[in-house]
């Protein structure tokens, strides 16, 4: 079993200013082993596997020991901000693709391009860790942003999942409202999503890109009808009231297929085992809508997030080290499975394969089912790309609890993004 992105189609291919003299890590004196620093986000099962892979990593590496330092996703960025500046960042941390054109920018990382090895690794899903010719990150691993349906609901409601081979915007509003209106709306049809990778394919599906080299790609009418979308949902009662819909905020705890209080919702696959449990039910990954005259799907695989490494890091070697074991180990992968994505190394992948759980296999065969669909990985985006998200819902909610109309807010959020971009 395999996943291959647009141009892997003959092979097994897997988803196939700063200086740097600040101290990343202590120890390392020759009278002990050498202490790397590590940082990343997450929720306390990531935490757990992460953990659980550092032990293998020390117990083949005794000459090191890690330092983890891990918090939710909400603080991580303010805290590794702040460590940078003092030239006190960790040796290794995780890095999302909104950030790393930032953190590249100011010299902050360290080229891996020699010192871990990408042979295994997918070259296109590769290329997106690429800053200024630099492989500044090494993928964790690949997922993309789909639909998720919780069957159960869909059930309980009698109405039949949709063709995700050709459904449209009109149908995905149109189920929804039926699976709410069926329900009593003791479950919804759908949940606002004010996800950037929403609006990426969205603009896609029109000829748009989200991002250009001067900014924002997505025009103020994308933008309009994007809002005015969600907008629908929520007044024909296919998604929750306002208030309901920014209390769920964009959590994946929160997520209505994930207590079974929904029908669809728009969540990154890597993402589909945490729902899967929580929900109790069977849940299934779908093609987002499109519109009817749409080129292209619009939809594409990405980077969960990175490895990246300080390049002000005493200990470059080992934290290179580090991340070559994070994702070209098969034990390593076989323990974290999904979690940050699929694994990128097409040997890793098929070492582990047969072992996945359900909702990894699920998303595999996914992966395979829209190959031939897929925009290529992108590419890091503009400086302050970083701040897009939390501007986009907080434009969102100003729509939805009338506030703003969706043109208003679209001008507003365009005006604001080109000052924040650069």
């Amino acid at each position: 079993m395999s996943y291959r992105t647009r141009s892997s189609f003959t092979a097994l291919l897997v988803v196939t200013a700063l200086t740097a003299t600040a101290c990343g890590g202590d120890g390392g004196s020759g009278d002990g082993p050498v202490e790397l620093r590590v940082a990343w986000w997450g929720n306390d099962s990531r935490h757990e596997l992460t953990e659980e892979v550092i032990a293998l990593f020390e117990d083949r590496n005794p000459d090191i020991r890690i330092e983890p330092e891990y918090t939710d996703f909400t603080p991580y960025y303010d805290r590794l901000t702040t460590q940078v500046a003092s030239r006190e960042a960790p040796d290794v941390f995780a890095i999302e693709i909104r950030r790393l054109g930032e953190f590249a920018d100011n010299d902050i990382l360290a080229d891996l391009s020699d010192s871990v090895d990408t042979t295994e690794l997918d070259p296109d899903v590769l290329a997106s860790g690429v800053v200024d010719d630099l492989q500044v990150g090494i993928p964790t691993g690949a997922n993309t942003f789909a639909l998720m349906a919780n069957t159960a609901v869909f059930a309980e409601a009698g109405v039949d999942l949709p063709d995700d081979t050709t459904w449209t915007w009109d149908d995905y509003l149109d189920i929804s409202t039926r699976v709410s209106e069926a329900t009593g709306r003791e479950a919804f049809g759908s949940q606002p999503s004010f996800n950037d990778a929403f609006l990426k394919i969205y603009a896609e599906q029109r000829g748009e890109q989200m991002y250009t080299e001067d900014g924002i790609g997505a025009s103020a009418g994308t933008l309009t009808d994007w809002f005015q979308l969600q907008l629908d949902h929520i007044e024909a009662g296919a998604s929750p009231d306002a208030a309901l819909s920014a209390e769920l905020g964009s959590s994946v705890e929160n997520a209505l297929v994930a207590t079974n209080d929904g029908a669809l919702g728009m969540w990154w696959s890597n993402q589909l085992s945490t729902i899967s449990i929580s929900s109790g039910e069977t849940v299934e990954l779908l093609r987002l809508p499109r519109f009817a005259d749409a080129e292209a799907s619009g939809m594409f695989l990405q980077p969960s997030m990175f490895w990246s490494s300080f390049s002000g890091s005493q200990h470059p070697e080992e934290a290179a080290r580090f991340i070559d074991f994070m994702v070209n180990d098969p034990d390593a992968g076989a323990i974290q499975g999904s979690d940050r994505g699929l694994p990128v190394n097409g040997a890793v992948l098929e070492s582990i394969q047969d072992g996945l759980p359900e909702a990894d296999v699920a998303s595999l065969t996914f992966f395979n089912e829209i190959a031939e669909e897929l925009s290529a990985a992108p590419t890091a985006p503009p400086l302050g790309a970083g701040d897009i998200p939390d501007m986009l819902e907080r434009y969102g909610h100003e729509v939805i609890f009338g506030n703003m109309s969706p043109g208003e807010a679209a001008e507003s959020f365009l005006e604001e993004a080109e000052g924040a971009l650069s």
